[in-house]
């Protein structure tokens, strides 16, 4: 035996396991506006395409485009978020950068301008994840501390106030967060010990899930009713409804009920469609393990792989070939199995289980990345060269 090219190989096979362990582990994550939709590449590369009109792209220009532009900044980012008309990242070194619409301080930065591209979220916090809701944005430190900056009407922010804040603010109550969601009037997060908690607007106590018919709105957290616990990487808010992960497997919701997007059927079989001010399992027995929330509709993914969603669908949105709202989970055509999906406000789109994007419903400015602004019923390819 050769000693000598034994040590060798044995030093380069160790120096190969260092540099392995020393590459940032990035999982490809889409992520839906209103209009534009947004990719992080498995290399931390950001692409976005849809409408620009304040920015949003993230491209430096406010051009819109069909087809998926670069980020410019030439930052590595673990997470992205969409929102309304901005857009939100963490670097993999837990820096958050925003850009797009600057109003009411949503992008963090300690101004209400727009910005072309991103811009670093001031503070000096270390983030683990950020999403982008209407008008402002929530994120979660390493250390599981929940912020939120932008438009604090109804208390959205969560920090005891309904003053807006153009940097990031503590949500108030000390809380340990897993996951949180930014949505239109409310935010909602979940602890790392299965608490879901909500505040912001009420929407007369449905939207909070708190079993109280009030209109009034929350200016802290407070505690989600009922006996469920949740898993703490899944909650979504819609403009007004809540959906959720229980520690069974099975989608709960809770709000407005209005085009059946809480997927508890129509109540008496007359089509009335009821609210609810607590959580209710989603009907069909179905177990998922990621939920995601539009403007007016709800899409998951089952344990097998296959998408659902429910809700209105005037646009294709569904996904199930129609435009025919459904009040219950309705399978998403296309036989493919996915492994991450997200929703806009009348648009959807999902990462198939071999790594191809596909996008449906409303492809108005392009938001589809089909090269058309042509609406599609059932998820349709998105090329990304």
């Amino acid at each position: 035996m050769n000693t000598t090219f034994s040590k060798s190989y044995l030093f380069l096979a160790l120096l190969l396991i260092l540099v392995i362990a020393s590459v940032p582990a990035y999982s490809e994550t889409l992520s839906a506006g209103e209009d534009h939709t947004c990719i992080l590449k498995s290399n931390g590369e950001a692409y976005c395409w849809g409408d620009n009109s304040v920015g949003q792209l993230g491209n430096g220009s406010t051009e819109s485009s069909m087809i998926p532009v670069a980020v410019s900044g030439d930052l590595r980012l673990k997470s992205i978020s969409a929102g309304w008309d901005h857009t939100c990242g963490v670097t993999d070194d837990n820096d958050a950068y925003c850009w797009g619409r600057g109003r009411y301080g949503r992008l963090g930065n300690g101004s209400s301008e727009n910005s072309m591209i991103p811009t670093a979220v001031s503070g000096g916090l270390s983030f683990e994840s950020v999403n982008s809701g209407l008008a402002h944005t929530c994120g979660i430190s390493t250390d599981g501390d929940a912020f939120c900056w932008g438009r604090n009407e109804d208390g959205i922010l969560g920090n005891n106030s309904i003053e807006s804040s153009a940097v990031p603010v503590p949500v108030s109550g000390g809380l340990t967060f897993g996951s949180i969601n930014a949505g239109s009037a409310t935010t909602c997060g979940i602890t790392t010990n299965g608490d879901a908690y909500c505040w912001g607007a009420s929407d007369f106590g449905s939207l909070l899930g708190q079993g109280e018919n009030d209109r009034a709105g929350k200016i802290a957290p407070g505690l989600v009713a009922g006996e469920f616990n949740f898993e703490p990487d899944s909650i979504g808010v819609g403009l007004d409804h809540v959906c959720a992960i229980n520690t069974a497997d099975k989608a709960v919701c809770w709000g407005r009920g209005r085009y059946g997007k809480l997927g508890i059927g129509s109540g008496d079989g007359l089509g009335v469609i009821e609210n609810l001010m607590t959580p209710r399992e989603v009907k069909g027995n179905i177990s998922f393990t990621l939920i995601t929330t539009g403007i007016f509709q709800t899409c998951g993914i089952a344990t097998d792989g296959k998408a659902y969603c429910w809700g209105r669908n005037g646009s294709g949105q569904l996904g199930d070939g129609t435009t025919t709202m459904r009040v219950e989970p309705a399978a998403v055509s296309a036989n493919l199995d996915f492994k991450e999906i997200t929703i806009g406000n009348d648009h959807a789109c999902g990462i198939s289980s071999n790594d191809e994007v596909y996008c449906w419903g409303d492809g108005n400015a392009g938001k589809l990345g089909t090269r058309s602004s042509d609406n599609k019923l059932i998820p349709t390819k998105v090329v990304l060269d």
